[in-house]
């Protein structure tokens, strides 16, 4: 990593600049060249799905917990290293949906076109509120939507656990599996689940991470964190 040694010098203004600054300065110069390295590697036929995810959560660890926990704003969602990390996520949940063969076809990230995109919509959104627009106003952007997988990812990391894609299917549901996992295990151990209509499903054996040839029953999302802290332990 020739450029580790520049990640490592930034990291030594973290107790002299604010942390939610260095964390927006991280998002616009370090994670478009991350992205396109992770994409680089998600294309190949063979790409190995575990070796992801582990240099996916040796990044992460590198960053030091103020930044990571200045990536949120008050609407509950990710700016800054969050934000970075989110998309690096979703760039995995869309590759794992492809197969193999296809993956070539997964669409590169503009991370900076997206971040301005983003930056645009909420100016239009803080204007439209202070200027108490008419209901006939046209809307200058369309509602992100919010889907309930990413409102599960966002409640795991909010209890500072993984939401991961196996690249594996329910046997019955063929619904795809992922894994809730505290970072430190690497997303080896953790919970099996899958979403679907608006609930996580999990295997009905109480306590056990799973198994995609497990029964599996909707819980609740404390009842996830809670199965998915005592399944790392296992």
């Amino acid at each position: 990593m020739p450029y580790l040694p520049i990640f490592q010098q930034t990291l030594l203004w973290v107790p002299l600049v604010r942390s939610s600054i260095l964390s927006q300065v991280f998002e616009t110069e370090f994670f478009p060249e991350w992205l396109r390295i992770l994409h680089v590697w998600l294309i190949q036929p063979t790409a190995d799905y575990d070796e992801v995810r582990r240099w996916y959560q040796e990044w992460r660890d590198m960053f030091p917990k103020d930044l990571l926990d200045s990536s949120g704003n008050e609407n509950g969602g990710f700016t800054g290293v969050g934000r970075g990390f989110k998309r690096g996520l979703e760039l995995m949940h869309e590759a794992m949906a492809l197969p193999s063969s296809e993956r070539i076809k997964l669409k590169k990230p503009d991370f900076k076109k997206e971040m301005a995109v983003l930056a645009l919509a909420e100016e239009n959104k803080r204007q439209a509120t202070a200027a108490d627009k008419a209901p006939t106003t046209r809307k200058a952007t369309r509602t992100q939507e919010i889907t309930f997988k990413s409102i599960v990812e966002e409640y795991a990391a909010d209890h500072n656990l993984l939401f991961m894609p196996t690249g594996k299917a329910h046997a019955k549901s063929r619904m795809p599996l992922y894994r809730i996992s505290p970072g430190e295990d690497g997303g080896k151990k953790g919970l099996l689940v899958y979403v679907l209509d608006d609930a996580v499903w999990a295997s009905v054996e109480k306590g056990v991470i799973g198994s995609e040839e497990d029964e599996f029953r909707a819980i609740s999302l404390d009842d996830m964190v809670n199965r998915a802290t005592e399944g790392s332990r296992m």
